[in-house]
Order: C-alpha cells, then sequence, then structure tokens
C-alpha cells in the first residue's frame, strides 16, 4: 500500500479515536452524544482491518469487525435524528429498524453456521437478503440526509448549521456513495480508494475540528429553555419589537408552513439579521420553538377557557399552526409537563 494512502487511513483512524476518547466524557449529556460515540467506534471497525492487518482472520477481531461495520448504516440514522431533530423521540421502532441492518446479514450468517443453510443455493432468495439489506441501509442514509435538509433552515446558530448542514450532510451523501459504488456496483478501482480514505480523513479532521476547536457544543447543544417573551417586550430594540409584533398582533405562527425567510420578507429584514435576533437576543437556537412558543400560549388559554371545553384539541393546534397531533402533543409536554388534555382538565377544574 502506498505510503501517502497508509498515512490517510492512520490519520483518519487516530481521528475516529481522538472524537471517541474526548467525547465520552460527555456520554450523559445527551442522546446525540451517546449516538455519535457509537457511530464513531462502528467507523474505527470499518477502518480496523486495514490498521492491524494481522489479526484478520482471528475469529473475535473478526466477529466484533463484522458487528461494527453492519451497525454504521442504521447508527448514523440515529445520529442524524438526534443530531439534526434536536426534539425527535426515539422510540422502540427507531431502534429496531437500525438494528435491522446488522440483524440482517447477522440472520443470514446464523443460518449458514447454525443450520447448513447456504443462501447462495437459492439465488432468489438470496437475492431479497442481499438487495434488500443494500436499500435499507441507503433509505436510512438518505432519511438522515432528508432530516439534515428538513432542520437546517430552522437553526438559528451559524456554527451548528456549518456543521450540521456541511460535514455531517457531507458524511451522509460519502456513505451513501460508498454503498453503492462498493456494495452495489461492485467497483474495485485503485483510484476509489484513493478518493475514499482521503475524503474520509478531511471530514473526520472537520468534525474535529469543529467540535474541540471552535466549540465542543457546536455539534451536541443541549436543549435551553425558554425565553419569557412577554416579559422583554419593553425591553427589545425596535427591530425585535416588530418581531415579537408580528407573533402577537398579526400571529403570523398562525400560517402554516411559515418559514424564517417568509417572515424575514413580511418584515423587510434580512435573513441573518432575523437569525440574529431571535438567536442573540431572545436565546432561541431552532425557528421552530420561537413559533411554537406562540402557538402553544395561544392554546392554553383556549383550553382554559370553560366556553371552549367543546372544542377539539386538534382543531386548536392546526389553527395555531401545527401540523399534526403529535408535534402539538411533544411540544406541548415539553413547556408544560402534562399533556393538553391534562392540563385542560387541571384548567377547568379549578
Amino acid at each position: 500500500m502506498h505510503d501517502a494512502l497508509t498515512f490517510f487511513i492512520y490519520f483518519t483512524f487516530s481521528q475516529m479515536i481522538t472524537a471517541v476518547i474526548f467525547l465520552c466524557p460527555f456520554w450523559g449529556k445527551n442522546q446525540s452524544v451517546r449516538f455519535f460515540i457509537l457511530f464513531m467506534l462502528c467507523c474505527v471497525g470499518f477502518l480496523s482491518n486495514l490498521v492491524f492487518p494481522s489479526l484478520v482472520g482471528s475469529e473475535l477481531f473478526d466477529g466484533v469487525r463484522f458487528v461494527l461495520m453492519n451497525s454504521l448504516p442504521g447508527l448514523f440514522w440515529l445520529v442524524g435524528l438526534s443530531v439534526f431533530g434536536e426534539r425527535y423521540s426515539m422510540t422502540r421502532w427507531h431502534y429496531f429498524i437500525a438494528s435491522l441492518t446488522l440483524l440482517i446479514p447477522l440472520t443470514s450468517i446464523s443460518l449458514q453456521f447454525i443450520f447448513s443453510f447456504d443462501l447462495t443455493n437459492f439465488e432468489a432468495f438470496d437475492g431479497v437478503v442481499t438487495y434488500g439489506a443494500l436499500i435499507l441501509e441507503l433509505s436510512l442514509v438518505s432519511h438522515a440526509l432528508i432530516i439534515g435538509i428538513k432542520h437546517w433552515r430552522d437553526d438559528l446558530v451559524p456554527e451548528r448549521r456549518c456543521i450540521r448542514g456541511g460535514v455531517i450532510g457531507s458524511a451522509a451523501i460519502y456513505i451513501f456513495i460508498t454503498i453503492i459504488i462498493e456494495q452495489l456496483l461492485l467497483f474495485d478501482w485503485v483510484w476509489l480508494e484513493w478518493l475514499k480514505y482521503t475524503a474520509m480523513a478531511i471530514l473526520t479532521g472537520t468534525i474535529n475540528f469543529y467540535i474541540f476547536t471552535i466549540r465542543d457544543s457546536s455539534l451536541f447543544d443541549p436543549i435551553v429553555s425558554r425565553v419569557a417573551l412577554k416579559d422583554k417586550v419593553q425591553q427589545v430594540s425596535k427591530e425585535l419589537s416588530s418581531v415579537l409584533e408580528s407573533m402577537t398582533e398579526t400571529k403570523l405562527y398562525q400560517q402554516e408552513g411559515i418559514t424564517i425567510s417568509v417572515l424575514a420578507k413580511h418584515l423587510a429584514i434580512h435573513e441573518y439579521r432575523l437569525r440574529q435576533l431571535i438567536n442573540g437576543e431572545l436565546g432561541y437556537r431552532n425557528f421552530n420553538d420561537f413559533l411554537n412558543y406562540y402557538r402553544i400560549d395561544e392554546i392554553s388559554q383556549k383550553l382554559a377557557q370553560p366556553e371552549l371545553r367543546q372544542m377539539p384539541v386538534l382543531t386548536m393546534a392546526l389553527e395555531s399552526g401545527f401540523r399534526s397531533l403529535s408535534s402539538f402533543n411533544k411540544s406541548f409536554k415539553s413547556i408544560h409537563g402534562v399533556t393538553p388534555t391534562e392540563y385542560r382538565k387541571s384548567c377547568l377544574a379549578g
């Protein structure tokens, strides 16, 4: 192996190990950190045969590497959901779907070694399992990329927008292309090896740079408490007053699908300036959090009114700008700590 290519491989491997070591103390910070550490360990497994060629052939080494490599697409999907969609509630179904990238090939091998059932003797079934696993991996990586694109514009922190939209998005594209070239098209060209490991070295180096050089929370910012907007209305600048008035008076938060660019055009100010106002002066890191403050406030008032006791909660949610009952319930409970129904009962009981 060429010395330069060896350098890129060892550099990438060391960057991954460094990320794991330095992030381990933050294991309990949030689920994004935990998923990212596990994802980095899977990437270590991906390169381990090149870094430790003498261990290849060992049952323990090959077994561990098999588990790590096949867990990689599923864990990247979980990283994407947790990093891009900050309040994405992970359920057992998410973990089950992510584990399928490991369970499918593991089941295939188990059938072969335990029951002497060789899938290659059944071409149709073998094709379904093989290509089904590939489709699953590509689907998970694609979905993580879609989630990233969907939530990228709502992020109000410049550094996080850079690493989430640029670095993590590039990682998704890299994994997607690698799966297609190596597993689907089965290309084995020398220059592809150079391109693959050079790109991997750049990605891992850049991720570590953003995490450890700029600030460790660029990627894993915790969810922050909402600012008491009503108490700050008299203390803000003229620009921010117009922003708050568009919520309290015009109630633009009720507009379905409103984006930060739409609000910026309505207020006739630059989008970057609007981001600075909502993030810098109000402390919000996500545009939807800002909108949901007013939506939840409006709904909370309606739930406390006896004359509206017969109005369905779904109707209130949709009228206030929420697109679904599930997203409304999550936002409502994150603020009040109880469900809308429980909140209504407690208010009307008094």
